[in-house]
């Protein structure tokens, strides 16, 4: 990544990727640092919109206390407090996954999981603390969904409608997504995904459920079975995940969360990830070009060393400039424009998709929803 100069402008977004770049093995000095109250006032705000305040906190620690010494002490107490508050809540995350699996051994079913809560009881981080866990992805053989399903009924579990309420599980059908509905449980922090393909559905063909579970590794705790995807298959799936459909398909800001992720992991699993065979996965399929764009965003973003195995786009500065554009934007109005144009895209390409669905332009509701996904923070 390149520093900020007197041709880069210095912004919220690069001052935080510059900064968590020190939980990557790379050094950090005091001008990498916000330089003002108001500039950590607005790093510290978007830490917590991409939901890494807690690996900022593990990067500047990794620093020692000649760093820690210029960073102001109420940034400190902060992002120890969301450190502590995240570490006891992924303990009942922990919790609730022991629980959760057990159900699924009790029908003779061995989950694999996929995304947090792989990484987490992977070991990936150095404590439970340094990831944030918003929900609990798992993946299962789809023809075991609708005995999960009533198994989990039995045990408080309940369907999220779309409006966030709770109802009760319905009966397994056939699905048109890659996961069931999310469910929730009052006695659990977070809520669960049942996924049934391992990606949406229009990216099947790059990561199947099958291959996942042919490759993936035995795990157990006490009373709790089941498997852990392989570091290759983790990285593949972060690539589909993070960038073919949220940012290029849901038109989001790039995660710094999963982008980070994909960095660690690639760093920390260097000897058993076939770069080669990833290369050739996504190029085969006609993928060649999103899979190197997303390389070169995490080398712009955290010094990723590219892969010898892929040639770099030799257009990759431009394929990348729209979304570096989008993440660097401060200007509230200019926030709020992309925001109502991504989601008025989004909505109009379901309407391509499923015409059954015109009739939602005569509906206010419709219109609400539009107006107030414009109002969030581009994620």
């Amino acid at each position: 990544m390149t520093k900020a100069g007197p041709k880069t402008r210095r912004t919220s977004f690069r001052t935080l990727c510059r900064c968590l770049i020190g939980a990557l093995g790379q050094p950090l000095v005091p001008p990498d640092l916000p330089a003002s109250p108001a500039e950590w006032e607005k790093v510290l705000r978007l830490s917590s919109a991409h939901l890494v305040t807690p690996q900022l906190r593990w990067a500047l620690q990794e620093q020692g206390k000649d760093l820690l010494s210029a960073i102001p002490a109420d940034v400190v107490d902060y992002i120890d407090a969301i450190y502590t508050l995240n570490l006891e809540k992924t303990g009942r995350v922990k919790e609730q996954l022991a629980q959760f699996i057990q159900a699924l051994n009790c029908l003779g079913i061995r989950p694999l999981l996929l995304k947090g809560a792989a990484v987490i009881v992977g070991g990936l981080y150095p404590t439970d603390g340094e990831r944030m866990v918003t929900d609990i992805d798992v993946l299962i053989p789809p023809s075991s969904l609708p005995e999960i399903l009533e198994k989990l009924a039995s045990i408080g579990y309940q369907e999220v409608d779309n409006t966030g309420g709770l109802v009760k599980i319905r009966t397994a059908e056939a699905l048109s997504h890659h996961h069931y509905p999310p469910l929730f449980n009052p006695d659990w922090p977070v809520t669960v995904e049942l996924h049934v393909q391992p990606v949406s559905l229009r990216y099947g063909h790059l990561l199947t459920t099958e291959e996942l579970f042919l490759a993936a590794t035995p795990f157990s705790w006490p009373g709790a079975d089941f498997y852990l995807p392989a570091p290759e298959h983790m990285i593949v799936h972060n690539i589909i995940h993070t960038f073919l459909v949220d940012t290029r398909d849901q038109m989001r800001n790039m995660s710094l969360r999963q982008s980070f992720e994909f960095v660690l992991a690639s760093r920390t699993y260097a000897d058993r990830i076939d770069w080669d065979a990833i290369r050739e996965r996504f190029d085969t399929i006609g993928y060649g070009i999103p899979l190197r764009q997303y390389l070169a965003l995490a080398n712009h973003c955290f010094n990723f060393p590219w892969p010898k195995a892929i040639t770099a786009d030799p257009n990759q500065e431009a394929r990348i400039w729209p979304y570096l554009v989008r993440q660097n934007l401060e200007n509230n109005l200019a926030r709020w424009t992309v925001n109502f144009l991504r989601e008025a895209s989004i909505r109009l390409r379901r309407l391509y998709n499923d015409p059954r669905r015109i009739k939602r332009l005569i509906d206010a509701d419709f219109y609400l929803k539009l107006r107030d996904s414009s109002k969030r923070l581009p994620d």
